[in-house]
């Protein structure tokens, strides 16, 4: 049974600890592997927590000793997006436990995105996401953010040419 924002009582937004680390990117995996077609490499820097965590900072949404989903974010004053602004924060690989969607789990990562981001002084969260991950839009979209068209790209997938969209939250 999926978890619903009123039985996580316990829950709390914290740094990923190493021996976390194989966990969260199973997770992740699992989460962009449901929208996508990947080639091995990409699922292999999808997995890799702690090479992400070693130059940026991977939070994790737990709940009683349960990691229910986790995002990346830079270092203060860093970006890892290289079409981010200096006043803005990217935010990368965000990733929901298959048993947790739906619970808000997301959307509590993402708040707390805005948060860290406003804490640092900066005026906006971006972040990309696959044409294939709807479900993923309509959160972004329903906590305000808003396409950046001049931002889109296209990658070339397992399994074709894949459209990859911007978004930004003004905070």
């Amino acid at each position: 049974m999926p978890h619903t924002p009123a039985e996580t009582t316990s829950l709390q937004i914290r740094r990923v600890r190493p021996d976390e680390y194989s966990s969260v990117g199973r997770i992740v995996r699992s989460a962009y592997e449901s929208a996508y077609a990947l080639d091995p490499g990409y699922l292999a820097e999808l997995e890799d927590v702690a090479g992400r965590d070693a130059g940026a900072e991977v939070f994790v949404a737990e709940d009683g000793g349960r990691i229910l989903g986790s995002v990346t974010i830079p270092r203060p004053g860093e970006r890892q997006l290289s079409d981010s602004a200096p006043d803005e924060m990217d935010v990368r690989l965000l990733g929901v436990a298959p048993e947790a969607k739906g619970a808000g789990i997301g959307a509590i990562l993402m708040a707390h995105c805005a948060t860290v981001a406003r804490e640092r002084g900066l005026r906006r969260l971006v972040l990309h996401t696959g044409e294939q991950m709807l479900a993923a839009q309509r959160l972004y979209e329903r906590l305000g953010f808003v396409r950046i068209p001049e931002r889109a790209f296209t990658i070339q997938v397992a399994d074709g040419p894949r459209d990859i969209y911007a978004y930004g939250l003004e905070l």
